[in-house]
């Protein structure tokens, strides 16, 4: 239980008790059973913040599954917003934060896909960094600064391109 909801899954039939989780405690998606699956529009989420100022955003604001993720000029849309917590980072259609694939491999691409469990869906954020499987750290590919520059798994160097913060 949390704030007097069940913590069920939209599939279940509780669509409402997950919606006023998620709007009471963005941070505690855990809490509330997880992320909400099917067309959901992230609603008071965060801006993920890299290098040169530049968004976490999902290319072309898609929802589908294997969607790139890119840096770009931060503007605020849903695809730019990002609920934080419970081990995982979702965004727009209710996706979460992945990995093309789904193994720890050097350079491999960012994508939102749809939330499953999946170790490669699995963040911890500390210290500004971004780390999932494999121990490796979300990237922005050369550390280059500008739109459209891929995000993708690296080892962790603490180097600008793998700082983030949450706004």
């Amino acid at each position: 239980m949390f704030g007097g909801f069940e913590g069920t899954r939209p599939e279940t039939g509780a669509m409402t008790a997950v919606w006023a989780c998620m709007t009471v405690a963005l941070f505690v998606l855990a809490a509330c059973g997880g992320p909400p699956s099917g067309p959901t529009m992230v609603v008071g989420g965060n801006q993920v913040i890299g290098i040169g100022g530049r968004c976490l955003d999902v290319e072309g604001g898609g929802d589908g599954g294997g969607t790139p993720l890119i840096t770009f000029r931060c503007h605020r849309s849903p695809n730019q917003s990002w609920l934080v917590g419970g081990g995982q980072v979702v965004g727009i259609g209710g996706n979460c934060l992945d990995v093309q694939g789904g193994a720890p491999v050097n350079g491999v691409q960012a994508v939102l896909n749809p939330c499953n469990g999946a170790p490669s869906q699995k963040w911890n954020i500390a210290n500004g960094t971004i780390v999932g499987i494999g121990g490796k750290c979300l990237d922005v590919l050369n550390e280059a600064v500008g739109d459209r520059v891929p995000v993708i798994l690296a080892p962790c160097d603490g180097q600008p391109g793998q700082q983030w913060a949450l706004e």
